[in-house]
């Protein structure tokens, strides 16, 4: 335990506090409203609500090919949030860049072909090496372990359930094909889920819609104070462990 801590306590340094010292000193006017910093402005276009305006610009630009893109992957183990992508989706069908059933059509197609691709790997491809290949996208085997109790415990109407629950809903699909589960079932089960999934989060999206700007806006002024106030204080706590090291290695006797 005390060599762990002494490895940790290498990362407080002179370089450090002398960042933490100058971002401090930013934040504190910032918080305080001392003065008015020359870069205040371009700092302040930095936020949240600037944020969602990016993200909306980008899935509307990729259209329903690039939705498709992120959605297949989302159903593959690579841990994209549908909870994210289906709702904004929801959005641009409100502001008419997509059509309902357009966008519903493009994400339950694409979760098939990335349910499908997760299946074929399970079918095809030892344990040992989709552990590996999962540690390359930092998911545990835990988690496939979890998928696999699922289908043990569920049978074929858990590839069904799983598409509402994160993590297990990314990777069901693998064990799936490992217990060689009927394609016609798997298929059914995963195309049911997908389809109640999607529609649920797109309509979300689009009855939230004339809400979405102003909801954006006040979230974006909450959360980038908070933000600040949290760097503030992790900057001021980084200084303070560092004093304290240096007064703990002067006050320590020597034999």
């Amino acid at each position: 335990m005390e060599k762990s801590a002494m490895k940790f306590d290498g990362y407080f340094n002179l370089y450090g506090v002398v960042i933490s010292l100058v971002i401090v000193a930013v934040t504190a006017t910032e918080i305080f409203e001392i003065v008015e910093l020359p870069f205040e402005k371009t700092l302040s276009a930095i936020s949240v609500g600037s944020l969602f305006n990016f993200s909306v610009a980008v899935v509307s630009k990729s259209g329903y090919l690039g939705v498709f893109g992120l959605m297949a992957l989302e159903s593959t183990f690579i841990p994209v949030p549908s909870e994210v992508i289906l709702p904004l989706s929801g959005y641009l069908v409100y502001i008419h860049t997509f059509t309902f059933a357009a966008i519903i059509a493009d994400a339950i197609v694409a979760s098939m072909v990335g349910s499908f691709i997760d299946y074929y790997l399970g079918l095809y491809i030892g344990r040992p090496i989709i552990v590996k290949i999962l540690g390359f996208f930092y998911v545990k085997e835990d988690s496939l372990v979890k998928a696999e109790n699922w289908i043990d415990r569920w049978g074929a109407s858990s590839v069904f359930f799983a598409r509402f629950i994160p993590g297990i809903r990314s990777l069901i699909s693998i064990p799936a094909g490992m217990l060689k589960m009927k394609v016609w079932v798997f298929a059914l089960m995963t195309f049911l889920g997908s389809v109640i999934w999607s529609t649920i989060l797109v309509y979300i999206g689009f009855k939230a819609g004339p809400y979405w700007s102003s909801a954006v806006h006040s979230f974006s002024v909450i959360l980038d104070q908070i933000i600040i106030d949290a760097i503030f204080a992790a900057c001021l706590a980084y200084i303070g462990y560092f004093i304290y090291l240096k007064i703990k290695t002067r006050t320590k006797p020597s034999y």
